[in-house]
């Protein structure tokens, strides 16, 4: 044991504040060493000073009350590394969050231009095997891997080689307007086989669409449909029928991640479509 001091002193020392010590006091990570029972001031001890700048160190760090706890009141040298291995891990994913935004923010400070690759195509009929639901956007990315997954094993069972199949998304525009509409996962049928249970077989009929097909994850994605937006409303006639998306580039290595996505913009045509 060490001296005895007041919370004023032991406050100068840590560079902890009365609010911040009482926190910690109620949370059980640093209880003063002795509470006069008739005034209620609260004293420390010196061997306490370490302490209390390891907790200061690790909240100024992110770590949470619980975490911190955890690291002071366990002897197994394993747990405490875990805990802080963990903590990095959080902070790095964070960190990178961060340079996300920025990068986003940077992007913003630029105007929308619009790709000279929007091209005009006609899609014919086509005939899929579909999973669809009417979904929360909060929830797509869930309803997206659970969807393409089901499909996925469905071509595999069918004994098509699933990397090699191109699926699509067709995304009512109530998903856009009200965050919450019909979104519907394909992939291109396969030839003499019935689709299993949860799978519809049906078709798509044939549309015209303006077409850009963008880079890279969905990170950016947004920008992407602005321009394409732009292009049909400024060159165009829009049509109000559901977004449809290829997604391209997915490899046996990585089935459930795409180089690019080609987006379809449903519009009028003013020409036949080609024979």
């Amino acid at each position: 044991m060490g001296a005895r001091v007041s919370i004023g002193d032991f406050a100068v020392m840590t560079s902890l504040s009365r609010k911040a010590l009482r926190h910690y006091h109620d949370s059980g990570i640093l209880e003063p060493a002795h509470i006069d029972a008739h005034t209620g001031y609260r004293f420390y001890d010196t061997s306490q000073v370490d302490h209390a700048h390891i907790i200061r160190r690790f909240r100024s760090l992110g770590m949470s009350i619980p975490d911190i706890k955890a690291l002071l009141t366990t002897d197994d040298a394993a747990a405490r590394t875990q805990i802080i291995t963990t903590h990095l891990e959080q902070m790095e994913a964070q960190l990178q969050q961060t340079r996300d935004t920025v990068g986003a923010l940077r992007e913003l400070l630029s105007p929308v231009h619009v790709p000279a690759h929007v091209e005009v195509q006609h899609k014919p009929a086509l005939a899929v095997w579909s999973v669809g639901a009417t979904v929360d956007v909060s929830d797509i990315d869930d309803w997206f891997g659970a969807a393409l997954t089901t499909l996925r094993d469905a071509v595999a069972a069918a004994g098509r080689e699933p990397v090699l199949v191109v699926p699509g998304g067709l995304y009512d525009r109530a998903l856009f307007l009200e965050s919450r509409g019909a979104a519907t996962m394909f992939v291109p049928a396969p030839e003499s086989a019935d689709p299993p249970d949860g799978v519809l077989a049906e078709v798509l009929p044939p549309a015209e669409f303006a077409v850009l097909t963008h880079a890279g994850g969905h990170d950016g994605i947004d920008r992407s449909y602005a321009a394409l937006g732009r292009y049909v409303n400024e060159h165009l006639i829009s049509h109000q029928g559901p977004i449809r998306e290829h997604y391209l580039g997915a490899t046996p290595s990585n089935p459930m991640t795409f180089s690019a996505t080609e987006i379809c913009w449903p519009i009028f045509s003013t020409t036949a479509p080609p024979h």
